[in-house]
């Protein structure tokens, strides 16, 4: 029953049948604020946006410069910043539709999830392979190189790593592990 509903529910996220989460339409929290409701369409390109190119002239660095010509190429509203363009890219196909964005957000995304989980998954192998030895808090105060390497070496797989171990059961503590209240 439990695999039936994990099925279902990934058919109903990847393909977008779960209902919207539309709140109920009421006063404005704000009404002294504009609207920060914007479509893409109103944006233009940067190296067109008369805002944009009034911030840009008044670059003095190299740095500057070179930040402002590299943003050139992005979308700007009418404020003259660039703005991120993040397209339905968790529909099915929807990343074929909405090409060309994916640096803004896609990437750099999936990057940080897999630096995060190296660092993560590293540190558990670690105290994994720390608690074996004889001085296990030495272990954890001052760190063994030789451990941290292997450590490090599975880190970098943990994608497929976590995959193994969630399919054997080894990811998760048994429940004899688990202290439960006795309320």
């Amino acid at each position: 029953m439990r695999r039936i509903f994990a099925i279902l529910l990934s058919a109903f996220l990847v393909f977008s049948f779960a209902p919207l989460a539309n709140a109920e339409s009421g006063p404005d929290l704000n009404p002294d604020r504009d609207s920060t409701t914007f479509t893409a369409s109103a944006l233009t390109s940067c190296a067109d946006n008369p805002r944009f190119q009034e911030r840009a002239s008044a670059a003095t660095t190299d740095q500057a410069v070179a930040r402002f010509d590299r943003y050139s190429k992005a979308l700007c509203g009418d404020d003259g910043l660039p703005h991120l363009i993040i397209g339905p890219t968790i529909e099915p196909f929807g990343a074929m539709f909405m090409r060309g964005h994916e640096g803004d957000l896609l990437i750099p995304a999936h990057i940080f999830v897999y630096v995060a989980g190296i660092i993560g998954w590293t540190g558990r192998e670690y105290l994994k392979a720390s608690r074996a030895a004889k001085d296990a808090a030495d272990k954890e105060i001052f760190l063994d190189p030789d451990i941290l390497r292997s450590a490090l070496a599975k880190g970098a797989q943990w994608p497929l790593m976590a995959d193994k171990e969630g399919r054997s059961g080894e990811l998760r503590a048994s429940d004899n592990h688990i202290t439960v209240s006795p309320r």
